[in-house]
């Protein structure tokens, strides 16, 4: 392809733009921090940002699959800030983590999950897990560690699931 410039007709080789990598998710740390991030994505980097985790100024790692593939050179402000309806994440610091799972059905509302082990529970929730100027509260055997979280990250990444063996509870958001 060539182009004219406006200098009398001088021709110069025109420029293709590379369109960019498309990217399926978002991830953002603690509500700032927005990065997106395509399928070739090496995920095994979680593990950095959980454990930098400490529950007061960083308390929350968020990955959200987008409704879509996006070009990277095309993400708006409103893709950038909307709040989506698929996604897992995070809240505390990196040696006590509760780890959220929220999913859009079949036409309706979001239904958000906390995490868990397989077992019962009994009674509210009431270990506290330090989320910035709240607390959010927890069954026991709904704490994990920031490996446990790269675990989790890492298959949400790659299937939109979590791994097997967790235990959904809802929690009414």
């Amino acid at each position: 392809m060539v182009a004219t410039s406006d200098d009398g007709g001088f021709r110069v080789p025109a420029v293709e733009r590379e369109p960019g990598p498309l990217v399926t998710h978002r991830m953002t740390y603690s509500d700032r921090l927005r990065v997106f991030l395509g399928p070739g994505e090496a995920v095994a980097g979680y593990l950095r940002p959980l454990r930098g985790l400490d529950g007061k100024r960083r308390y929350a790692l968020n990955l959200a699959r987008l409704p879509m593939p996006l070009r990277a050179t095309g993400i708006t402000l409103a893709d950038s800030t909307a709040f989506g309806g698929n996604f897992v994440q995070c809240l505390g610091a990196a040696d006590a983590l509760t780890l959220e799972l929220c999913r859009t059905g079949e036409g309706g509302p979001p239904r958000h999950y906390v995490l868990g082990l397989p077992g019962p529970r009994t009674g509210a929730p009431s270990v506290p897990i330090a989320c910035g100027a709240a607390d959010r509260y927890v069954h026991a055997d709904e704490i994990f560690t920031a490996a446990h979280a790269a675990e989790v990250f890492t298959e949400y990444f790659h299937s939109g699931g979590v791994p097997a063996g967790f235990q959904l509870r809802g929690n009414g958001q």
